[in-house]
């Protein structure tokens, strides 16, 4: 018995004194370590939507200016002799967000946060959209404000 109790006792203790890659997200942890891009891991935020990939990719938070999106059809060939299939795109004008990482302007693309931020050494993503939160940032905030804590930028709050 007090074996059982001394290894209860353990785990608890590894358990509270965890890494710090972990981030809760409604009760559940995210591991941004896990992850190979930064659209990964802004894909599991909420209200935040990832359009293409690679180079391509385009970020938006719904609900802020999002009538600046348009639909647009396009036409290619059928792979069987059936004709030309028409298909709709959804093209991002404009309305990608302002990315801090660590408290610094990165910039409206979502390319240069990619370029800056390592997605292994993230600990938390936090989407602000309301006029209150994103006012402080005047016409660059306006489309949303995506702020990325890394390693780093903990490790500076803290102290």
């Amino acid at each position: 018995m007090k074996y059982n109790y001394t290894f209860l006792i353990i785990v608890l203790l590894v358990s509270a004194c965890g890494s710090s890659q972990y981030a809760s997200k409604g009760g559940r942890n995210i591991d941004y370590a896990s992850m190979s891009t930064l659209a990964d891991a802004l894909r599991l935020q909420s209200g935040v939507q990832v359009v293409g990939s690679a180079h391509n990719t385009k970020v938006s938070i719904r609900g802020v200016n999002t009538s600046k999106s348009s639909v647009s059809e396009t036409f290619t060939s059928s792979p069987t002799a059936g004709g030309p299939v028409q298909r709709q795109t959804t093209v991002l004008k404009d309305v990608e967000p302002l990315f801090l990482v660590d408290g610094t302007i990165v910039g409206n693309s979502y390319n240069q946060a990619n370029r800056v931020v390592n997605v292994q050494d993230i600990v938390s993503i936090k989407v602000l959209k309301s006029y209150s939160e994103t006012n402080a940032f005047g016409e660059q905030g306006k489309n949303g404000v995506i702020k990325i804590t890394t390693q780093q930028g903990a490790t500076v709050q803290s102290k």
